[in-house]
Formats: C-alpha cells, sequence, structure tokens
C-alpha cells in the first residue's frame, strides 16, 4: 500500500463538474495535494459496471489518497471508509472541482 497523503474528488464526466452520483462510481477521480494542485486524472474501472457498495474497491484503487471529496456517499459506506480503513471523507454542496478543493482546503486551514 502507498502513503496516504492525495486528496481524490469525485468527477463528472464533462471534467469540470463534481459527480453528482455516490462517490464509488465517479466516472474519473483527479488527485491533489495538500495545497491544492492537481497530481493527476484518474479513470475509474468501477464507474461503468453495476452500482457496488463496498468502499474497499476504491480504496485500492486510491490507495494513496487520505480524503476523498465527493457530492454523495452512502451512508453505509461512509462509515466504513472513516472507522474501518480511515479515510477522512467531506461532503460538498459545491457544483465545480475547482470550487470543492478551495472549500476543502479553507476547512482544513479553518
Amino acid at each position: 500500500m502507498s502513503e496516504r497523503k492525495y486528496i481524490a474528488v469525485g468527477v463528472g464526466k464533462d471534467e469540470k463538474s463534481l459527480w453528482v452520483g455516490h462517490f464509488g462510481i465517479s466516472p474519473y477521480y483527479f488527485i491533489y495535494d495538500d495545497e491544492g494542485n492537481l497530481i493527476e486524472k484518474r479513470v475509474n474501472p468501477y464507474s461503468k459496471g453495476q452500482h457496488h457498495d463496498d468502499p474497499r474497491l476504491i480504496i485500492k484503487f486510491l490507495d494513496d489518497c487520505k480524503v476523498f471529496v465527493a457530492k454523495r456517499m452512502g451512508e453505509e459506506s461512509r462509515k466504513k471508509l472513516v472507522t474501518e480503513l480511515n479515510i477522512e471523507t467531506f461532503l460538498t454542496k459545491a457544483k465545480t472541482v475547482d470550487e470543492a478543493v478551495a472549500e476543502w482546503i479553507k476547512q482544513r486551514r479553518n
């Protein structure tokens, strides 16, 4: 397992807005460092299949991420991420990826 040091944001198909569905089936994840710098874009291998409620699938794919930023996340999945897998979750009402990252940075600094 990699060192968990990045922030993963669930991104919509237009690659600008936040994914409005559950985090685990986002088409893309944008990976950021703590300062809000984009590190890379990842295509989610689980986005085209059936809905799943197994956060361990996403944990393996995002094994270097410590925070998941999303509009929606299943309550049971979120609970597993936080209590069992030690992942911080940040739910936002932001519409764009840039707004969500700025909101997360502001919250983290306060």
